[in-house]
């Protein structure tokens, strides 16, 4: 395959778009800690403490391939509540039988009044993360898609920039997100 750039015809400074993603691209995973002796004057007197730091470089940013911008636990927030409600629907109507002058229609109808909120915020989450799957099913095409032709791209540091080899098209890397999702289908 010609890895030659389309604007200046050499191939001595190009790279793949993902190998220039990881190396813009800096994970400090662990926990660091600053000495207590305040050795250099810009260095905070107390420890500091962090789990997970990460940096990128503004180049990175623009060839990264566009990630969803959402937990995968958050779509089970609704189911979560539900039960949650279910159990404090359940404590609350057996204390409720408990009582001496309870009728059943009291004990199944009162605990909504604590549980209700519970109940109407889980319905509601259920339903917003059936419709968010549902969109999340219909785009999983395209996501591949555009996968594949994020992984093909390559980058000319010299022109500053990006082209799929065989296409012939070249753009600035800030384009793309454009590139893979709107112009290849």
């Amino acid at each position: 395959m010609d890895l030659t750039c389309p604007v200046c015809k050499l191939d001595d400074q190009v790279a793949s778009v993902p190998g220039v993603v990881a190396a813009g691209t800096t994970y400090r995973i662990g926990r660091v800690r600053m000495p207590r002796d305040r050795d250099v004057a810009d260095l905070p007197a107390v420890p500091v403490t962090r789990k997970h730091m990460m940096s990128r470089t503004q180049l990175a940013i623009w060839l990264s391939f566009p990630s969803r911008h959402y937990t995968p636990w958050a779509r089970n927030q609704g189911y979560i509540m539900l039960g949650v409600a279910a159990l404090a629907h359940l404590v609350v109507a057996l204390v409720l039988a408990m009582a001496r002058e309870s009728n059943w229609a009291e004990v199944l109808l009162a605990p909504f009044c604590l549980t209700g909120v519970f109940w109407g915020f889980g319905l509601l989450f259920v339903i917003g993360s059936y419709g968010a799957r549902k969109r999340d099913v219909a785009e999983a095409p395209a996501r591949e898609r555009a996968l594949e032709v994020w992984e093909r791209l390559v980058y000319c540091a010299r022109d500053n920039v990006v082209f799929e080899p065989g296409v012939g098209v070249s753009f600035h890397p800030s384009e793309t997100r454009e590139y893979i999702f709107g112009f290849r289908r």
